[in-house]
């Protein structure tokens, strides 16, 4: 009979490499249904995800012990869409403490904070208010260390909307969507942090979206 010290050692052995493969993750993704996505399209190995359907910057704060204790070398966010209809101040301001808590518990992680997608044919969302959050993004970005402001927008979007033919439902991406998303980002993901900084891979980057992270 197997006693019930010997299970709870197996168990607790099991959690324990769990959490240590986590820990060792260099490149963490947070986000909501369109960064889950990854999940079931692949694209990017050695991540962990933890985006999670109806996220919001609010939840994400709650959580965000479990993502500092990894010091990761980079974490990716693409978050706002689920909580557009609240101020763009309040979002902003939530995604300031998240950034400040993370270059708090693990300064050398470099945040790659993504702009919030376009939406097509959903009254019920504005681009307008997307893009002015965008600017807030970019600009929350620029002042804080440890923070790249990365442009998804205007690479998804046609005559101001999401380009129809990448979305099932005016918000979610088709596999072409993740397509576009994967080559506007890779370089960013694949990277180390020390080498983006380098001039030669700067110029790469000229025509890709965003800002290369500058040292702090």
């Amino acid at each position: 009979m197997v006693s019930a010290w010997f299970r709870v050692g197996v168990v607790s052995a099991a959690l324990l490499f769990l959490a240590v493969g986590e820990a060792w993750a260099k490149t963490v993704f947070l986000g909501g249904s369109q960064t889950a996505g990854w999940k079931y399209v692949g694209g990017f190995s050695d991540v962990v995800n933890k985006a999670a359907v109806s996220n919001t910057t609010a939840k994400i704060l709650k959580s965000l012990n479990s993502v500092i204790v990894m010091k990761p070398e980079k974490v990716f966010i693409l978050e706002g869409i689920n909580e557009i209809w609240s101020p763009n101040a309040s979002i902003l301001s939530r995604y300031r403490e998240i950034l400040r808590r993370i270059h708090q518990g693990s300064p050398k992680t470099v945040v790659f904070v993504q702009s919030v997608l376009p939406v097509v044919n959903r009254p019920d969302l504005s681009n307008d208010k997307i893009r002015e959050l965008n600017d807030g993004l970019r600009a929350l970005c620029a002042e804080l260390p440890g923070c790249v402001y990365i442009d998804l927008y205007s690479h998804f979007a046609v005559a101001g909307a999401l380009n129809e033919t990448l979305t099932t439902d005016g918000v979610h991406l088709r596999p072409d969507g993740y397509k576009l998303w994967h080559a506007l980002i890779e370089k960013y993901v694949s990277l180390p942090n020390e080498e983006l900084q380098r001039p030669e891979i700067l110029a790469g980057l000229a025509g890709q979206p965003g800002t290369a992270p500058t040292a702090n």
